[in-house]
């Protein structure tokens, strides 16, 4: 396991949240509160928004819809606790895009597109049209994204220098709303208060936790993200490389994933099953497993609020992803919810014991 950071991770996560301008406006009103992100990633959204460069509307397309594959353009962290920052990540697309390039289609057909790893090896082989007819099928991606896979495959010159055009600016964006300092003084903490054991042990209870199950040989990079509280990427596999992405506060975390249950825990269990509308969520997934626009119809809520709330209850594990296509189907998490309850069972009985 190789704990480390990619910057571009953090400019993707930023980006899934750039085509959603009412996100937070909706999960407000539904919850009558005040819900809003931190003032960096707002003004960083801001600036997408009010960009009409077209290279930029791909890219941002592209990042939010296939981010787990995007990152495969990135060089992994040469070792534990070493930080690839944008300008790195730039510099080796220069130098070897084609190389990359085929590398994030691979993932595509994986990790998108559910294709078998005969299937990638027909594509990539020489049979493009297999990858061309996947797309096309494709419904759920938009018209962006379908484009630049077609170009990424067909021409790669183009696609380059698309890209190239478009990290250079979101990288400006990224440091001029004070993202890219705020994340950076986050991680660099994280990293020295945190040893190489302790994230391993972390690791290995996520992966058991979410059901993951890590290819033996190849190295399994630990990717740190501080921009969302849940990032939304558990693994991705391509080219013998994997990876996890993984939130910076790795001591919440650990809590999480500890096989014993905390009476912090308790309390976030407690809170999360007393919402009426987490507990509808909780009922929902039990019966079958179901994906956000199945739980919008379903309660009568936005899917801004549905992915709001997913986040939440799988931050405790108290629900899992299980990916179809691009499509994520949550279901209960049984095992872990029993747990909670042996634990608060005990707790009580700890409780009457003290009294006597």
């Amino acid at each position: 396991m190789v704990p480390g950071y990619v910057e571009l991770v953090e400019i993707l996560m930023a980006c899934a949240y750039a085509d959603k301008e009412s996100y937070f406006d909706s999960v407000s009103e539904d919850l009558g509160v005040d819900f809003k992100p931190g003032e960096e990633l707002v003004r960083f959204l801001r600036f997408l928004r009010d960009d009409s460069n077209w290279p930029i509307k791909v890219a941002v397309n592209v990042f939010s819809e296939i981010k787990d594959s995007v990152i495969f353009f990135c060089d992994m962290p040469p070792s534990s606790g070493k930080i690839v920052t944008v300008e790195e990540t730039m510099e080796s697309l220069k130098n070897d895009f084609r190389g990359k390039a085929r590398c994030v289609v691979e993932s595509i057909l994986l990790n998108n597109l559910n294709f078998s790893k005969e299937e990638v090896e027909r594509a990539l082989g020489g049979d493009l049209n297999i990858v061309a007819e996947a797309v096309d099928r494709a419904s759920d991606l938009s018209e962006n994204t379908t484009w630049f896979i077609t170009q990424l495959v067909n021409f790669p010159q183009q696609s380059q220098e698309i890209l190239m055009f478009a990290l250079t600016v979101l990288k400006r964006y990224y440091e001029d709303s004070g993202l890219r300092k705020k994340n950076l003084g986050c991680i660099n903490e994280t990293m020295e208060s945190f040893g190489q054991e302790e994230y391993k042990e972390v690791a290995s209870g996520f992966l058991e936790l979410y059901g993951v199950t890590a290819r033996d040989e190849s190295p399994l990079y630990l990717l740190l993200q501080n921009t969302l509280q849940y990032p939304g990427v558990r693994y991705a596999y391509a080219c013998d490389k994997q990876f996890v992405v993984l939130n910076n506060q790795l001591k919440q975390l650990e809590e999480i994933v500890n096989p014993y249950i905390t009476d912090h825990i308790l309390r976030l269990f407690l809170k999360n099953f007393s919402d009426p509308t987490k507990m509808q969520i909780m009922v929902a997934v039990s019966q079958e497993p179901r994906y956000v626009d199945e739980l919008a119809k379903l309660l009568g809520l936005s899917k801004a609020t549905i992915s709001y709330h997913l986040s939440s209850l799988g931050e405790l594990a108290l629900v899992t992803g299980r990916k179809d296509r691009r499509r994520i189907y949550f279901s209960l998490n049984r095992k872990r919810i029993e747990s909670i309850i042996k634990r608060l069972e005990a707790f009580y009985e700890e409780s009457d014991d003290s009294w006597k």
